[in-house]
């Protein structure tokens, strides 16, 4: 915990709040190169506040007893990685929703998440190694592999949003992490010596390679029908 004046607060939460602010601003930098509208790059503050008001508060639906018995554990506790999952579930509703209202591209608008998880994730990860350097080669990997993706965005000269820069990403993405993976300190095999993120990863890999076949094709179809 840190103490700021009278208050209390969680040093991850400080992390979290810090980051999402990086990613933020990189998500705001992307879309003004981009020339997106303002409300569709402002959607995703409110999917992130909904998001964090959600992972912060799903201890009531998981553990409503203990929220009974002591109400101040909603200030020092959260819903860990199932109140986590719930978020991420949430936002990507609130996303989709959104995106069909402002009829804002697919594309487009996993280009600039994506920007923003990158940059927001890397300094999390940063960060965590202020507070805690045992797993330093888990960490120093994903920060190069996310500055890696980022170079990669931004110096592709086509435009943002485009899908096959998009599935590009997402199989450097999933290869990247995979291999990250394998230097986490106490992880848990799933099947051989591949973790459970390993093994979704990799399907993430191969509906991504189906998805560039898919793209490639029409690609052509379009150049011999001009």
């Amino acid at each position: 915990m840190i103490q700021l004046g009278p208050l209390m607060m969680n040093f991850e939460l400080l992390i979290f709040m810090l980051s999402a602010f990086t990613g933020y601003l990189a998500l705001k930098y992307r879309s003004s190169k981009a020339d997106v509208e303002e409300s569709i790059s402002d959607k995703f503050v409110t999917a992130l506040i909904l998001s964090f008001i959600t992972w912060k508060f799903s201890l009531i639906i998981f553990d409503p007893v203990s929220v009974i018995r002591y109400p101040m554990s909603l200030l020092y506790f959260n819903g860990g990685d199932k109140g986590l999952w719930l978020a991420i579930v949430i936002s990507i509703a609130f996303l989709w929703m959104r995106s069909r209202k402002d009829g804002s591209s697919l594309w487009v608008n996993m280009d600039l998440l994506s920007t923003g998880l990158i940059v927001g994730s890397a300094i999390y990860h940063l960060l965590i190694l202020t507070k805690d350097s045992t797993n330093l080669l888990f960490h120093a990997l994903y920060i190069l592999l996310m500055v890696g993706l980022l170079i990669f965005l931004f110096t592709n000269k086509k435009s943002v949003g485009n899908p096959i820069v998009m599935n590009q990403f997402v199989i450097w993405f999933s290869l990247g992490m995979i291999g990250v993976f394998f230097t986490e300190k106490d992880r848990m095999y799933l099947i051989l010596s591949f973790s459970k993120e390993q093994i979704v990863l990799f399907f993430i890999f191969i509906i991504a390679i189906f998805a560039g076949n898919f793209l490639d094709k029409k690609k052509m179809r379009r150049w011999n029908d001009g």
